[in-house]
């Protein structure tokens, strides 16, 4: 049976339209929040959701005792899901760093936060995939709308990624 993720990231103490993600994509397997959330999950998803949840730390989330970084499995495939201020995701060259990082965890797909712009990578010589949701409150580019991501990954572990924006039909 496929699996469906849904990634937000950098909702900085806003929850509103990362509930409205949550409300247009459901049903779905797994909720990953990459950090930057300024708040409690619960803020989000509300008490006792019927999906998986991870969430780890970003550089704005203060006193708190989220990880930096979570690994799951789905089915075969090994999930990286970190916010990406440590390996510099803002930066020109800058998912270099993050991909070897990836390779040495043995990562097939990586799910990060931190630069606000929503962007998908696949490196088929390395056989990663790399999502990034954007920011589901303060997207990068002015005018931009809010974005996330929805992940399936098909029976046969094909990993099809994709970036949705926050629409006015929210």
């Amino acid at each position: 049976m496929n699996v469906k993720i849904l990634v937000i990231s950098d909702s900085h103490g806003y929850p509103g339209y990362a509930k409205k993600a949550i409300e247009k994509e459901s049903p779905f397997d797994i909720l990953v929040h990459c950090g930057d959330i300024q708040d409690s999950i619960s803020s989000i998803t509300g008490e006792n959701p019927p999906y998986e949840v991870k969430i780890v730390r970003g550089n704005c989330d203060f006193g708190n005792s989220l990880p930096t970084d979570e690994e799951f499995k789905v089915g075969f495939l090994s999930v990286w899901a970190t916010h990406g201020n440590a390996y510099n995701v803002k930066y020109e060259e800058s998912l270099k760093t993050l991909k070897e990082a990836a390779k040495s965890r043995c990562a097939d797909l990586v799910l990060f936060g931190h630069s606000h712009y929503a962007e998908i990578v696949k490196d088929k010589e390395a056989g990663i995939t790399l999502v990034n949701p954007g920011s589901i409150c303060y997207p990068q580019v002015t005018g931009d709308k809010p974005t996330y991501a929805v992940i399936t990954v098909t029976d046969d572990y094909e990993i099809i990624p994709e970036i949705k924006e926050i629409g006015e039909d929210l």
